[in-house]
């Protein structure tokens, strides 16, 4: 038979690009249904591939559970913003054959 070449084999680096999608998509639906613990610890996971996450769910979060009067202080918000500079620091830090950019 012959080879089609619309056809490839799903190499390493679609998996990768997979997994960044699904790890960014899980932090924001965990921020909704889970508890946040365990929306902490996927916007953490997802940090080493994506800096920018923990402060987008963290805006996400307290956008979605606003509630007036209840506090001056973002609180996920400041949590996002620590947690990213935290993982800019880290990748700045480590060398670029751990994690490709």
């Amino acid at each position: 038979m012959g080879s089609n070449t619309q056809c490839r084999d799903f190499s390493r680096r679609d998996f990768d690009l997979m997994m960044r999608g699904t790890l960014v998509l899980l932090s924001f639906v965990s921020a909704i249904f889970f508890p946040w613990p365990l929306t902490v610890t996927f916007a953490f996971v997802s940090s080493l591939v994506e800096p920018l996450v923990p402060l987008a769910v963290g805006i996400f979060a307290d956008t979605l559970y606003y509630t007036p009067h209840a506090g001056v202080v973002p609180i996920f918000t400041l949590a996002g913003v620590i947690a990213t500079f935290g993982a800019l620091f880290v990748r700045s830090r480590l060398r670029t054959g751990i994690i490709k950019e």
